[in-house]
């Protein structure tokens, strides 16, 4: 078995077991522990900081101790301090998303060091995507049905334990290193790059609490949860396909198509009252993730420097994870107004497919 199709299964792991509480964090927070609604924004604006040294530790963890020995070691902190948020999951779970967030960058990496042209890294980021979706199409149904039933403390201690199962996995992968070098400086096509990333991130990022939040006030978490395994089940199906379609055409230009389809998936979440609506426009919305997610991941890498790759994916983990954390602290706060709320998300996602076009070089 081949290094892409092993983190595959490794994805897999991980993903289900985090998908399993990751969507409910927000809402645990407004409903378990009585914190305000704008105080959960805050709180998600909160781990930008958090988001951000992840990371960029991640990064250069990956280059100075390797790549498999970054993802291992923040594997088993990431689990140990899910867990401990069963005493405090306030702090705690900082502390969670620090060490997921180092595994994010390590796993880049690796990935980035298996091929030398984007197309070949389209068509392995496409492939481990599927194993995220496949963890990410059951997991959230699973974790809406036990926070329903039994509570956010159980599926807490669930999903710390499962993750876990991923450390054997891992273990046999190379343990590829970069340099040693403490500061770099970023290539101008890159930091360019980065500038509708983060845009892109933003839009990324609804798929989460602010989606959770919508489809829990005019739906329920349960449906919610079926929202997320089509969203996954789609991505496992069909991402190999769309990935290989994709590689072959301009980049930048699939990048800009798949983020005017994001812009109009999220403007059709004002006008949408039943839940078969509901379903058709995630189908859409995963569409466009499709398309967008790994084209972005495999421009990051190609414009990256090799002997340098892991500072490189930390500095656009962490444009990603500014992105995302943003997004959903920002829709907790307009939240009140759909029409407010999904018509910024709309624009936002507009204004990135623009600069994809005048700022992508490759």
């Amino acid at each position: 078995m081949n290094d892409i199709n092993k983190l595959t299964i490794i994805s897999f792991i991980r993903t289900f077991s985090i998908s399993i509480v990751n969507p409910y964090i927000g809402l645990a927070l407004n409903q378990y522990y009585k914190l305000p609604i704008y105080l959960v924004g805050i709180y998600y604006l909160g781990l930008t900081l958090i988001t951000a040294i992840g990371y960029v530790f991640g990064g250069y963890m990956a280059d100075i101790i390797g790549r498999r020995n970054s993802m291992v070691l923040s594997t088993i902190l990431a689990s140990l301090f899910l867990l401990l948020s069963l005493i405090d999951p306030i702090i705690f779970i900082l502390f969670m998303y620090f060490f997921s967030n180092a595994y994010g960058s390590a796993n880049n990496t690796f990935v980035g060091d298996t091929s030398n042209n984007v197309k070949g890294l389209i068509k392995s980021f496409s492939r481990i995507r599927r194993g995220a979706n496949a963890g990410w199409a059951i997991g959230p149904a699973i974790g809406g049905f036990l926070y329903d039933k039994y509570g956010f403390n159980t599926i807490i201690m669930i999903a710390g334990i499962v993750s876990l199962i991923a450390v054997p996995f891992l273990l046999p992968l190379k343990n590829n290193k970069g340099s040693r070098k403490i500061l770099i400086r970023p290539s101008k096509k890159f930091s360019k790059f980065l500038i509708p990333s983060i845009l892109t991130s933003i839009i990324m990022g609804q798929l989460g609490l602010p989606f959770v939040l919508y489809a829990s006030r005019y739906f329920s978490v349960s449906i919610a949860g079926y929202m997320f395994s089509i969203n996954g089940g789609m991505v496992v199906l069909f991402q190999d396909l769309f990935g290989n379609k994709f590689s072959k055409f301009n980049y930048k230009h699939s990048l800009s198509i798949g983020m005017i389809i994001y812009s109009l998936a999220y403007l059709n979440l004002i006008f949408i009252s039943r839940v078969y609506e509901l379903a058709l426009d995630v189908i859409l919305l995963t569409i466009a993730e499709m398309i967008v997610s790994p084209i972005n991941n495999a421009v990051a890498n190609a414009l990256s420097e090799s002997e340098d790759r892991g500072k490189y994916m930390g500095f656009f983990g962490l444009t990603v994870g500014i992105g995302r954390t943003l997004g959903q602290s920002l829709s907790t706060e307009l939240s009140f107004s759909k029409y407010v709320e999904w018509g910024d998300v709309s624009f936002i996602a507009v204004l990135s497919s623009v600069l994809y076009l005048f700022l992508t070089e490759i």
